[in-house]
């Protein structure tokens, strides 16, 4: 077995967080995960990961089934269910990147997700948590906005939460599908219908934090139930405006060697764009599977 490169490498003692200035994200010190890592130092990762949705371990050297392993630590890994540019080997790896191949085709996903959305919300089962693990980053732009929904529904008037206690809203993957991804192929009727929409709580319960949180994003939330069309569309865009107010925000700006773990359950994310022409950006993701989302007491009360 290795010896840690620094003496305290996956030492949980000496794991410790820098907070970000927003309610959530920080930076994880004290972490190689190269090197075997102990139940003891995942626990305190696992616990830094709960405190701030966002965590960020600078200047890894991971392969893809190290990063496989890691990401299998959180729960069971999914399998994304458009099932291109992954490693054949390790299909829980999906290739985000611009990089031209030989025959002028891109070697990963591109422009994707730049919209506020939370991982897999449209499915019945959503994402417990993504990692996104750099490996080429432009040196301006690429960053990966966060928005706390936890901290938003906090900071919420009392009787607009009263107002949303106990509604639900339909996440649909198929509805601005085609607005949001120009540059793709549309899709097939057999994948429209691969992934139908699931009706989930307008505010969801945190499984691990027992923290109440809203649980909507414009571009994937269609309508809400039992609301007529065009109330129903001023409401989920009001709160997602809400939600991704400056304050509630944290910027990931990447580096190369970046991996950042983001808790789907209580916050939206999105990318921003760079230079697609000029800049390669070129990172590996994984997805944990998560639980199908629950209202909290306060939100059916």
């Amino acid at each position: 077995m290795d010896e840690p490169r620094t003496p305290a490498a996956n030492d949980a003692a000496r794991i410790h967080a820098t907070p970000s200035a927003a309610p959530i994200g920080a930076q994880v010190h004290g972490v190689d995960l190269a090197l075997p890592l102990g139940d003891a130092a995942f626990e305190r990762i696992l616990d830094l990961f709960h405190r701030h949705a966002v965590i960020v371990l600078r200047g890894q050297r991971l392969t893809p089934a190290q990063l496989v392993a890691f990401s299998a630590r959180f729960g069971p890994l999914d399998v994304h269910h458009m099932t291109e540019h992954v490693f054949p080997e390790l299909p829980q790896v999906r290739v985000l990147s611009n990089a031209k191949q030989k025959d002028g085709s891109t070697a990963g996903i591109t422009r994707g997700g730049m919209h506020w959305h939370s991982d897999l919300s449209y499915k019945p089962v959503t994402a417990l948590a993504t990692l996104l693990y750099g490996l080429e980053c432009p040196a301006e732009g690429a960053d990966t906005e966060f928005a706390s929904t936890t901290a938003a529904w906090a900071a919420l008037p009392e009787e607009a939460k009263a107002r949303l206690a106990g509604l639900t809203a339909v996440h649909d993957r198929n509805f601005r599908y085609s607005a949001l991804y120009p540059n793709r192929a549309p899709l097939t009727p057999e994948q429209v219908a691969g992934v139908p929409p699931a009706v989930h709580p307008l505010v969801v319960e945190h499984p691990a934090t027992r923290q109440p949180a809203l649980f909507v994003a414009k571009d994937v939330v269609s309508h809400v139930v039992g609301m007529d069309a065009a109330p129903s569309r001023v409401l989920i865009d009001e709160l997602e405006a809400f939600i991704t107010r400056p304050e509630f925000v944290h910027v990931h700006r990447w580096q190369a060697g970046d991996l950042v773990v983001w808790d789907n359950r209580c916050l939206l994310h999105r990318a921003t764009p760079y230079a697609f022409d000029r800049d390669v950006r070129t990172l590996w993701r994984t997805q944990v599977k998560g639980s199908a989302p629950r209202a909290p007491a306060i939100a059916s009360a």
